[in-house]
């Protein structure tokens, strides 16, 4: 096995995820490694930093502040029905084509039945795994809960609105860029888009503000202006955020 390869794993080597053959060939590695060695001293090292912070409680009062907005844009970008009136003319036509469409799908139907609980079972296990990554009291395991949610690359209304939390009330400030980070990746669902400009608006937090300038830059997110020419008033911006501003505002304007 490769360099490339075991420090892959090391996650799970620290994490004692791997299984028992997986264990032996990391550390059977580790003997002869000095690369590798290292690697895994300063991955530890890094865990450990992250692990001595703790995590924030919000209040009671802005969890119920947040949880209603949450709602409110659930509900605001639900899908409207349309309901569409045919033509007279065309029934009989649309009667046969049906009469097909519901053959064919009873056949594939019944063909990929027996796949569709597998399927849907570890679907769901992975998502409970993810999101229990994201509420664990250890910094380094909610920064890999986050890593993990990136690879679900259709939308999961769960993990975007864990992801979002996050981003909001996470009192480690890498979890909440990272959080950012992957929750660009559905930056198509407005309530993301919503929760990135007011987490601009709140996050104190040069190196967040930074990554969410890049990122709403990057969607073209035009309603992030008016928050962006805060950041470039306020006084007590860093020079450094408010060169970032000055950098990607023109791309909105």
């Amino acid at each position: 096995m490769k360099c490339n390869d075991i420090q892959h794993k090391f996650t799970g080597f620290l994490d004692k995820s791997l299984t028992e053959v997986a264990n032996s060939e990391i550390k059977k590695h580790l003997k002869s490694c000095t690369n590798c060695n290292q690697e895994l001293e300063e991955l530890k090292s890094f865990l450990a930093v992250l692990d001595s912070q703790e995590m924030e409680t919000p209040s009671a009062n802005l969890r119920s502040n947040f949880n209603k907005m949450l709602a409110q844009e659930i509900e605001t970008v639900t899908p409207k029905v349309i309901q569409l009136k045919l033509q007279q003319d065309w029934k009989s036509y649309l009667k046969i084509a049906a009469s097909i469409v519901i053959i064919i799908g009873a056949f594939l139907f019944g063909k990929h039945q027996s796949n569709i609980p597998q399927i849907v079972s570890i679907k769901n296990e992975n998502q409970e795994e993810v999101l229990a990554l994201l509420e664990n009291s250890s910094a380094s395991k909610r920064i890999l809960g986050v890593s993990d949610a990136e690879e679900f690359t259709k939308k999961d209304t769960k993990i975007i609105e864990a992801l979002i939390n996050r981003l909001f009330f996470d009192k480690n400030a890498n979890v909440r860029l990272a959080a950012a980070e992957t929750l660009s990746k559905f930056s198509s669902e407005i309530i993301v888009r919503d929760a990135l400009i007011k987490s601009l608006e709140t996050d104190e937090n040069s190196t967040v503000q930074i990554e969410l300038i890049r990122i709403l830059a990057k969607i073209q997110e035009k309603r992030a202006i008016e928050s962006m020419q805060k950041l470039l008033k306020n006084e007590e911006t860093p020079q450094f955020v408010k060169q970032q501003v000055e950098l990607n505002l023109p791309n909105l304007l």
